[in-house]
């Protein structure tokens, strides 16, 4: 149990909660504001887990990005993969070595970031383990003449919502006036309906 250094009070806060939807596709001014080197899921490796907070554009300011990088793997594509990645994002930031991750923390850099791709592994319905996250795609440099502005250059994301809210479209024919129940076909009852006893 942990005591609080004094009584808090939830009632006297404002509860009201924002549902985000991911970040749309653009060029973002980022910082890394946290790092942990940590083991591979499988305990054979090591991985860096990044976090990112969006500087710019500033409708966006704070939201985050999360990101992992291999440092080491079995899989030598995978170690490569991620160790580019990371010679990119220190020259993205300005740094030719680092020796702790701490160093690569709030320092700006300008990315292209994007919706990667959902997770091969499916579950039982078939749909994927791992929904797509927004991810960096690419890391523009200082020391090179292609900085892109910042902005945003796909579609503005919109809160996802349920792709079926059960409500029958508007007009069905199948809804009665008995409280929206369908009829039933022929006078049967349906499979899913009560056994009678």
């Amino acid at each position: 149990m942990a005591q609080l250094a004094s009584k808090f009070d939830a009632t006297a806060h404002d509860t009201t909660q924002t549902e985000y939807a991911d970040l749309p596709e653009g060029i973002y001014s980022l910082e890394v504001i946290q790092s942990e080197v940590v083991a591979t899921s499988k305990g054979d490796g090591t991985m860096l887990k990044l976090r990112y907070s969006v500087i710019e554009p500033e409708e966006y300011k704070g939201r985050l990005i999360f990101g992992n990088i291999n440092l080491e793997n079995p899989n030598s594509i995978a170690q490569e993969v991620g160790q580019k990645f990371l010679a990119s994002l220190c020259r993205a930031i300005g740094l030719s070595e680092i020796e702790d991750s701490d160093e690569l923390h709030l320092r700006e850099f300008r990315a292209k970031v994007g919706l990667g791709k959902p997770s091969k592994d499916k579950n039982a319905d078939g749909s994927p383990k791992y929904p797509a996250r927004v991810e960096i795609r690419k890391l523009y440099f200082p020391d090179a003449d292609d900085m892109p502005e910042i902005g945003i250059t796909g579609p503005t994301a919109t809160a996802s919502k349920p792709a079926n809210d059960n409500a029958p479209p508007r007009g069905d024919a199948r809804t009665t006036g008995n409280g929206g129940a369908a009829a039933s076909a022929g006078g049967k009852s349906r499979p899913w309906g009560r056994k009678s006893a």
